[in-house]
């Protein structure tokens, strides 16, 4: 069974300046056939200087889980998620926001977001990512990786997004199957000089390991007190010193706790 939280924090510069948290998250468990169980997490980080981004990175996270849920409902399978899928997602994403740019008189840049996500389940797992950002995994107990490295765009600070023309183009996309997943981490570029060690570029794991050594523990599925804590530190004077973005982190563990000897 997944163990599972998700949180998005709201950056001290927008907390100054009045704007909304532009970060969005979600994490849930599909039951199919033959008792499976499919793990998809998912986030998105809103342009700072994009109007709407709240409202592009909630509907690139709520639109996707739409599409994996019929597909999987279809009787679809982990392993059939094609980057062709993945392309068609993006150009019905890309079609709802232009409709809404046109319905408020603006450019459908206002809505431009990142995005980031896994689906997982025991016998496959799919990665996709537009910009900035990571997806960590775990194959081994206490031991991460990440699947794609920040992209960044042609300036310094700047990425990709998945609203613009061009974003197929940016689209990474993995497929693996015969290997297992543990544990995943996905995060929005908040937390990447947190959460990734760039001299070496690799995931930094004491920023991890605590909060899979809490989150294997948990007696079910969800929790609200895991995850008001996990709230806390995004938003603590610590984190907050080391960045005053947008926090998104999704956590997902499907190892036990270790017993240990008598």
């Amino acid at each position: 069974m997944w163990r599972h939280a998700n949180v998005s924090v709201r950056g001290t510069s927008h907390a100054k300046t009045g704007k909304p948290c532009q970060d969005y998250s979600l994490c849930q468990t599909f039951q199919v056939s033959e008792g499976r169980e499919v793990l998809l997490a998912a986030a998105s980080d809103g342009a700072g200087s994009a109007e709407r981004s709240d409202e592009g990175s909630r509907l690139a996270c709520t639109l996707f889980a739409e599409a994996i849920e019929r597909h999987l409902n279809d009787g679809g399978r982990v392993e059939q998620l094609t980057r062709g899928f993945f392309e068609a997602w993006l150009g019905r994403f890309q079609r709802v926001v232009r409709g809404l740019a046109s319905e408020a008189g603006c450019r459908s840049r206002e809505f431009a977001c990142t995005f980031l996500a896994a689906v997982i389940d025991e016998e496959a797992a799919v990665f996709v990512q537009i910009g900035d950002g990571a997806i960590i995994f775990s194959e081994k107990e206490d031991v991460y990786m990440w699947e794609f490295w920040p992209q960044q765009g042609e300036y310094e600070n700047t990425t990709y997004f998945a609203t613009q023309s061009s974003a197929k183009k940016y689209l990474q996309y993995s497929l693996h199957t015969g290997r297992q997943y543990g544990e995943i981490a996905v995060f929005t570029d908040g937390l990447q000089r947190l959460a990734l060690h760039y001299q070496s570029r690799t995931a930094y794991e004491p920023f991890f390991r605590p909060f899979f050594s809490v989150l294997r523990r948990l007696e079910q599925a969800q929790d609200d007190r895991y995850r008001d804590s996990l709230q806390a530190f995004l938003d603590s004077a610590r984190v907050n010193e080391r960045t005053d973005d947008d926090k998104t982190l999704v956590l997902a563990t499907r190892y036990t706790p270790r017993t240990e000897p008598s």
